[in-house]
């Protein structure tokens, strides 16, 4: 979020340097929508980071719990933060957390923790990710 990108692109960014999986312009310009609670500050844009982050990553390796893994990183956000609804989650902080975004680079940078901590073991942090027999070292 320091560098000019939203709550969900931020999430997605961190995560795929963790594991050193590239990410296509697409995926990001797509990622822009989802600032914001989707600019009418409803589903958290870190939220949505994290469930697009973890689709990317499905095509590197299989998470065990498949499709029901974005409704229990849904239930990990929520139990971490109270909502999911950034217009709540923002409500619920006093109004200096909220000057300059302060108090979403930091739950963007604990949700981004949450993802990569659903991962390990599953995607080797720092080697080799694989993607259509395309091998991606660092």
């Amino acid at each position: 979020m320091k560098q000019g990108k939203n709550c969900c692109q931020a999430v997605i960014i961190a995560a795929s340097e963790v594991y050193n999986i590239p990410l296509q312009t697409d995926i990001m310009a797509a990622a822009s929508m989802f600032g914001g609670g989707m600019g009418s500050g409803c589903s958290c844009g870190a939220l949505t980071g994290m469930i697009m982050a973890s689709g990317v990553f499905e095509q590197y390796g299989s998470h065990p719990l498949g499709d029901k893994l974005p409704g229990e990183l849904h239930d990990e956000f929520k139990n971490q933060f109270g909502a999911t609804c950034c217009r709540v989650i923002k409500s619920r902080r006093g109004s200096l957390a909220n000057i300059g975004n302060r108090a979403c680079i930091e739950l963007t940078s604990k949700a981004a923790d949450l993802l990569i901590h659903e991962w390990e073991g599953i995607l080797d942090a720092g080697g080799t990710a694989t993607i259509n027999n395309h091998t991606n070292v660092k």
